[in-house]
């Protein structure tokens, strides 16, 4: 399987320290021969949305989004968990908000 990075990774991707780096780029290459090992515990299917759009875990604080296409994996996106839990807290404050 052939790797593709959309623009939103390739940048947040150069913008992690080079150690961060070599780890996301040592888990991203590992993908097509390792897929079917990792899915159920690194990655995830990200639920409540499109069936091959997956998170793959690297370390604490990254996260992978990665979609597999017939025969290629793309690499989506990295966010930071701290973003998520933002997000999630956010998320929550809004639905008990008085309205």
């Amino acid at each position: 399987m052939k790797l593709e990075w959309d623009y939103t990774a390739e940048t947040f991707f150069d913008q992690l320290p080079a150690d961060q780096q070599a780890r996301v780029l040592r888990s991203v290459e590992a993908l097509p021969a390792e897929w079917d090992l990792l899915e159920g515990t690194q990655m995830q299917r990200l639920l409540g949305f499109e069936s091959d759009l997956y998170t793959l875990r690297i370390g604490l604080d990254l996260i992978v989004l990665v979609r597999r296409e017939n025969d290629r994996i793309r690499i989506v996106d990295i966010v930071r968990r701290s973003q998520i839990d933002g997000l999630r807290r956010a998320m929550m404050q809004g639905q008990t908000a008085p309205g």
